[in-house]
């Protein structure tokens, strides 16, 4: 279930919670597949790029997972490729 503020965040703005972040290491092991196959920079990325990035990313998670899965919002993979390059660049 949600709690109480992430219902109300979903009442005020339309937008589930859970749609903002990953939710399991699975999500984020296919989206770093995903990243590299498709290689995903943040740098290269457009709005456009982001929207068909995430529609790819949510049709491969409903094929491995099925209908019941929670698809993401932009935000989420946006948020994701922008901590890995941190990590990636402090790592150089």
């Amino acid at each position: 279930g949600q709690t109480r503020s992430q219902r109300l965040f979903l009442i005020s703005t339309g937008i589930d919670p859970r749609s903002l972040t990953f939710q399991s290491s699975d999500e984020f092991y296919m989206f770093m597949d995903m990243r590299a196959e498709f290689k995903w920079l943040s740098y290269q990325m457009t709005l456009k790029r982001w929207v068909l990035a995430t529609e790819e990313y949510n049709r491969h998670l409903m094929m491995k997972n099925g209908q019941s899965v929670m698809p993401k919002n932009p935000q989420a993979l946006l948020r994701v490729l922008g901590n890995i390059e941190l990590k990636l660049m402090s790592k150089i």
